[in-house]
């Protein structure tokens, strides 16, 4: 119509580039991505998978994108799965390897030689304070024991002498003892941490055999601390005590703690 002005063709408007601030979380997330994928390589090693983890699902939150120029989130859903599965093998070869070197640790203390190796290393250790006043004790006792099977084998020896070794004590054990009772005892004398001798037995002055003997107990090494109690005794029943290193200090110096043995 005349007059009226028809409007041209509207352009259309162009559209606004994105913004820095849009892209900076993209940006992060594709390098996050680059990182994850490459702790993922060494997964194996538990700080980097754990590194690979967190930072694969960082990325992979942060990346909006499907496609880029690095592919972002797909490297970081790649450094996840590679993360994942080689923790997953690393956790079920640590388990199959504990669970073999548990039955091979049974195995070796079901063993009888490795059983024999550890009892044998278990020699070598000092024993506490208190063990150690434990084993004192328990010599004491078998001093005492051994001075009693002396006079009674004194009483029915035709000479009247003493028994000369300690392998003689043993077997004749004290009177009234069954012979479980005096194989008890002969073990508790040789598993004892003393090591007990007789000496100086029926010695003959001026051509003229005399009854005596000298019955020693010496603690033994490395088991009993050094310093330990040396024991020492006689035909007049008198038990000597030292703080020595041989029988020798304790014949030779030792106290007296007990009296003569009452006369049979």
């Amino acid at each position: 119509m005349p007059g009226i002005r028809t409007a041209g063709p509207v352009a259309a408007m162009p559209t606004s580039p994105e913004s820095p601030t849009d892209r900076k979380p993209a940006e992060n997330g594709q390098r996050m991505a680059r990182l994850a994928l490459g702790f993922s390589i060494f997964a194996f090693v538990l700080p980097c998978g754990i590194a690979a983890l967190v930072l694969g699902h960082m990325a992979d939150r942060r990346i909006h994108s499907e496609a880029s120029d690095f592919n972002g989130k797909a490297s970081a859903r790649a450094a996840l799965w590679i993360a994942y599965v080689q923790l997953a093998l690393i956790g079920a070869a640590t388990l199959i390897l504990w669970s073999l070197f548990h039955e091979t640790a049974l195995g070796f203390q079901r063993d009888s030689l490795v059983q024999g190796v550890f009892r044998a290393s278990d020699q070598m250790r000092p024993l506490d304070s208190a063990s150690a006043r434990d084993a004192e004790t328990s010599a004491r006792t078998l001093v005492d024991q051994l001075m009693a099977i002396e006079e009674q084998f004194r009483r029915h020896s035709d000479e009247g002498a003493y028994a000369c070794t300690l392998e003689m004590l043993l077997a004749t054990g004290l009177e009234g003892e069954t012979d479980a009772e005096k194989r008890a005892f002969a073990e508790r004398v040789l598993a004892s941490h003393y090591r007990f001798a007789v000496s100086n037995c029926n010695p003959v002055v001026s051509g003229i055999p005399s009854a005596a003997y000298t019955l020693t107990a010496v603690p033994l090494p490395p088991r009993m601390p050094q310093g330990s109690a040396i024991f020492c005794a006689d035909q007049t029943g008198v038990v000597r005590v030292a703080h020595g290193e041989t029988s020798l200090d304790c014949l030779q110096s030792g106290v007296p703690i007990a009296g003569p043995a009452a006369s049979n």
